[in-house]
């Protein structure tokens, strides 16, 4: 990175925000890679993992405690290869995944109607319906993208479904989803505003079946903010951003309908708003990148993954209630 230019991140900054942040665990890094699952003496490449290491965020209206890592369901191990079943999620092992990130602390799972096409939320709820239902919290989302899903009827069938599909009676987090993508405006306002679901989630949430109200933001920079301009109505539980040291001052150069991570944090922070973070590895790039930045950090911290660099950055903003991982 230049750093003469205003948008970079100086390294200096860099380093002490990495190594300054609060620690994200280990164990949580599991869940980055969860076709290949963990060992079965619990152990990883970087030796035992301990159980007791997990970093907490308060939620500042509940009180709840959030662990730091939250798994993201988008991505689940299937039994069938390149053949006739490819398609088919191998729950046993999402029971293990499940059961192991629970162990180690991990209790925010994130999924979607739109998921696994269309079985995540299935197969996260069984392997999660098998723990007591305070150990964890739940996040999915009103995915009503297609036209098809716009009209009130069906998105309430959406929303009734993933109930049925979780096998809870309330939603800890539920999350307008993808705000801002697509058709901008004009889309927003035909999936939440004008068949009234933004009304009826409100009043959801007022009868206690969300626990949590909030949106992922995609996008249209004009949605994002109206919807925080609307916040003294809304009163936004969370939001959930993309996030990553390259977004930071960099999204725009990377896809022109992005927006700088630090002006939607920045927006976030300012109201009180807790963030949900996605993306910390920009789809995994960050994990692996080129080798002359490898050997800095490794330089700095030795004993430090190239991807837990990207973790810490995300969770070291006091702002963010728990970082995402799941995506390979």
């Amino acid at each position: 990175m230049d750093t003469k230019n205003r948008h970079a991140i100086g390294r200096r900054e860099f380093l002490k925000r990495l190594g300054a942040g609060a620690a994200v665990s280990t164990a949580a890094l599991a869940g980055c890679a969860p076709e290949r699952g963990p060992a079965a003496d619990g152990t990883s490449a970087s030796g035992e993992i301990p159980t007791d290491a997990m970093t907490f965020r308060i939620n500042p209206r509940t009180g709840e405690k959030v662990s730091l890592l939250g798994y993201g369901c988008m991505r689940w191990p299937t039994v069938g290869g390149d053949g006739p079943d490819a398609d088919e999620i191998d729950q046993e092992t999402v029971n293990r995944l499940v059961d192991f990130a629970i162990a180690h602390g991990v209790n925010y799972f994130d999924t979607s109607p739109a998921y696994c096409k269309g079985q995540s939320e299935r197969v996260t709820g069984i392997a999660l319906k098998r723990h007591p239902r305070e150990k964890y919290f739940i996040a999915t989302k009103l995915s009503n993208f297609a036209p098809s899903t716009w009209s009130r009827e069906a998105s309430l069938a959406m929303y009734r479904n993933s109930f049925r599909e979780l096998q809870v009676d309330y939603i800890d987090y539920m999350l307008l989803h993808g705000v801002g993508m697509g058709g901008g405006m004009e889309e927003f306002e035909a999936r939440y505003i004008r068949n009234g679901m933004l009304d009826f989630l409100l009043a959801e949430r007022e009868a206690g079946r969300i626990r949590n109200l909030g949106f992922s933001y995609h996008g249209d920079i004009r949605v994002f903010d109206r919807l925080l301009a609307g916040h003294d109505r809304y009163r936004w539980d969370f939001v959930q951003i993309q996030m990553n040291y390259l977004d930071w001052r960099h999204a725009r150069e990377i896809n022109p309908r992005n927006t700088d991570a630090e002006y939607l944090y920045g927006e976030l922070a300012g109201r009180g708003i807790p963030a949900v973070i996605m993306e910390p590895l920009l789809g995994g790039r960050l994990s692996k990148v080129h080798d002359h930045i490898v050997a800095r950090l490794k330089q700095r911290e030795p004993g430090r993954s190239v991807a837990s660099w990207a973790f810490r950055f995300a969770g070291s903003y006091p702002g963010v209630l728990t970082v995402l991982s799941g995506m390979t």
